[in-house]
């Protein structure tokens, strides 16, 4: 587990010393500390509407960050909007926050979501397809750090924790998508996002802006980001799919990449092993210390037990082929 430097306005100041022009952290917004990475939103000071996301993670992602950063300036290059990664005097784009490797985006005016309607999850559908379909020419590849390996590590923390339902409850997920693996199907895969959280999200208005973070970014079934991004914004209070939230979602997407065959027969599995991940990687948040000098956010792990719960035994199809 690594730990990192504590976002305040002297720290980030000296972090941004890297950069050019020279500026100065008039706020912090937001902090969200996780086992192996942070992020944070500030502001400038003189330019109110002048903000930046950092991502800070372990030195192990290193080289993580850097595919990430060469995957942004290639999507930005195919006109997808996602926010710049900015390079330091040296023009590196993965600097160093204290001793941890760092990205640090601009962002553009606009708000995060507050929550979910049809016009967003069209907006959603429509960049990640745009997305997906524009990454042919990127040929660069990452493994996701996220695997089947990295689940069964975690499991073996988390066994003990967990109530005898829960556990159960995962193991028998792991099962699920170690079947999955091992039937080798034949999904497209390419250039992941890996999440697309409301930190994450520009709009302005429901017209989305840009999309920023990729910390999870790797190379996988492009399945994954879609049942990310459907787990997070298309449920209702329950976590169980809303039928209008989930079509439009999906049917943007398949505007930009039609969806195959192979995808509709593995769907149901994906939403799970989504939901599973989230759920896992929450777990593991939650058993880090407090630190009460952080003002971090929190992010629940039962939202995602439930809503794998519900798609177990429930989901919306993917469109038809065209």
């Amino acid at each position: 587990m690594s730990s990192f430097l504590l976002p305040d306005i002297r720290t980030l100041n000296h972090f941004l010393a890297q950069y050019s022009p020279e500026r100065l952290v008039a706020g912090i917004d937001a902090v969200y500390s996780a086992r192996n990475h942070l992020t944070c939103r500030f502001s400038i000071v003189g330019t109110p509407g002048e903000r930046f996301f950092l991502v800070v993670a372990s030195e192990a992602a290193r080289d993580r960050l850097a595919f990430s950063a060469r995957l942004v300036n290639y999507l930005r290059e195919q006109q997808i909007p996602v926010t710049p990664c900015l390079a330091d005097h040296s023009g590196h784009h993965v600097t160093n926050y204290g001793e941890s490797p760092a990205l640090l985006f601009q962002l553009p005016e606009g708000h995060a979501p507050e929550q979910s309607n049809t016009s967003i999850c069209k907006e959603i559908g429509t960049f990640l397809g745009r997305m997906h379909a524009s990454t042919h020419g990127f040929c660069e590849q990452y493994s996701n750090p996220r695997s089947l390996i990295w689940l069964n590590l975690a499991a073996q923390e988390l066994i003990e924790p967990l109530s005898a339902g829960d556990a159960a409850l995962l193991q028998e997920q792991l099962s699920r998508f170690r079947r999955t693996v091992e039937t080798d199907p034949d999904l497209p895969s390419g250039p992941l996002i890996g999440s697309l959280f409301g930190d994450q999200l520009i709009f302005r208005g429901e017209l989305l802006q840009a999309v920023t973070g990729f910390f999870f970014s790797c190379t996988d079934w492009l399945l994954l980001d879609v049942a990310q991004a459907v787990n997070e914004w298309c449920c209702n209070q329950q976590g169980e799919l809303d039928k209008q939230l989930t079509s439009a979602l999906l049917n943007a997407y398949a505007a930009e990449r039609p969806f195959t065959a192979v995808e509709n027969q593995y769907w149901q599995d994906i939403l799970c092993f989504s939901a599973t991940r989230f759920w896992i990687s929450r777990l593991l948040n939650s058993l880090l210390p407090e630190d009460g000098d952080t003002a971090s956010v929190k992010r629940e792990p039962a939202e995602y037990r439930e809503k794998l719960r519900r798609r177990i035994v429930g989901y919306f199809p993917l469109p038809d082929p065209a």
